[in-house]
């Protein structure tokens, strides 16, 4: 089984080559220890909308290189998707950890959340480059990944905003389902989702 470790030292184990709907070639490969300058442009470049639905403590040098200096420390997992020019346009992050509030909310949902076969997932793409089928491309590597992690069942990382009409479509799209809703910590309603990947390809 694979290990945060084992990526940290060897990148190229999970590294795919893909093709866009509109076939522009791209790269989806783990966060790199030298990549915090990338990253701080991509994070940097998010519109004031993007940012309301993927919420981070700041969008610049500080948290990318934050990021990068955690690689292989903790317990996530990051993978970014890169242009043919080497540009960061995504940002797919993995958490291997499950919160109490996480525990708490899905069990009054009737699910048990397991530690080590559950994770958290959040993705986040450029605006030029979102409804455009990308993340519906990305999502079979993202459930490859998660398997060779050994698990079974990926939630969402915080929720989706219930709002997010466009995300909510896509995850149910692609077999994510609803299960509860809650308000979260800056009182906005959201939604839980999951998906069972035990019999997904």
């Amino acid at each position: 089984m694979l290990t945060l470790a084992k990526i940290a030292a060897n990148s190229q184990i999970l590294t795919f080559l893909l093709r866009s709907k509109n076939y522009e070639e791209l790269t989806l490969r783990p966060l790199r220890f030298n990549d915090s300058q990338s990253l701080s442009n991509f994070l940097g470049g998010l519109s004031v909308e993007t940012r309301r639905f993927y919420t981070l403590n700041g969008y610049d040098i500080h948290t990318a290189k934050e990021f990068c200096n955690s690689i292989g420390k903790y317990d996530k997992l990051r993978f970014i998707v890169e242009s043919k020019d080497q540009k960061i346009i995504g940002l797919f992050e993995f958490s291997f950890d499950l919160t109490e509030d996480d525990k708490k909310r899905f069990s009054k949902y009737g699910y048990t959340l397991n530690q080590g076969s559950d994770c958290r997932f959040g993705p986040c793409l450029l605006d030029n480059y979102q409804n455009q089928g990308l993340g519906t491309v990305i999502l079979p590597f993202i459930i490859k990944i998660a398997k060779d992690f050994g698990q079974k069942r990926i939630i969402l990382w915080g929720g989706v905003l219930a709002n997010n009409t466009r995300a909510i479509r896509y995850y149910q799209k692609n077999n994510f389902k609803v299960v509860g809703d809650f308000i979260n910590s800056n009182n906005i309603a959201c939604l839980d989702m999951i998906l069972d990947i035990t019999y997904l390809r």
